[in-house]
């Protein structure tokens, strides 16, 4: 499925900085999870716009890394050689800063909300991979096998219903962005995809 990861330079630079920049901070640096974390108050008040993707090269553990990368090695390259390289840093980034922005613009009032990690930008590689192949397998909770358009349907759910039950690292609302600010992006940059889209969906 993955290829050469030559065909995909840019997932493959991401992918791996993101898991030694992690590996790092978990293992040998700490304080870069607290100087690059998404911190809405600091990026409002003392200017620190760089964590709006600073905080995607993070996470809180091991295991929330180990989730993130599976996710990425799964679609991040995929969607490259589906998209081109440009347009790939266009969905991933673009998914990263929207959802941390709306982060900051919600809590900016906050000054203990802090969240981290690559989510909100794989919930929009995710859901833009969706969007070329709707009927594709996936397992939701690793053991449901379902199609592609029913799991991004829970996932939306799931994420909306989380976001308002939470606090924890984890910014499930910056997963419901994500995955809409992909979805949006992509049409931007395709519009062809929405006729696509319907005229592979099956139910």
């Amino acid at each position: 499925m993955h290829g050469n990861l030559l065909e995909t330079p840019l997932a493959t630079l991401i992918f791996l900085a993101t898991l030694g920049i992690s590996y790092y901070a978990l293992s040998r640096n700490r304080r870069i999870l607290d100087t690059w974390v998404l911190h809405p108050y600091g990026v409002a008040h003392e200017g620190r716009y760089f964590q709006l993707i600073s905080h995607g090269f993070i996470h809180a553990n091991y295991l929330h890394l180990l989730f993130n990368m599976i996710v990425f090695w799964y679609f991040g390259f995929a969607l490259e050689r589906i998209l081109g390289s440009w347009r790939f840093a266009m969905i991933y980034f673009g998914s990263m800063v929207i959802s941390a922005g709306i982060s900051v613009a919600r809590r900016k009032d906050s000054p203990s909300f802090r969240s981290l990690g690559a989510s909100g930008a794989l919930s929009g590689v995710l859901f833009s991979f969706i969007l070329f192949y709707p009927n594709t397998t996936l397992l939701a909770f690793f053991v449901l096998p379902i199609k592609a358009w029913l799991f991004a349907i829970l996932f939306v759910a799931i994420s909306y219903y989380a976001a308002k039950n939470r606090y924890s690292y984890i910014d499930h609302e910056g997963h419901l962005w994500g995955a809409l600010s992909g979805a949006g992006l992509t049409i931007l940059l395709l519009p062809a995809v929405v006729r696509h889209f319907f005229s592979q969906l099956s139910f």
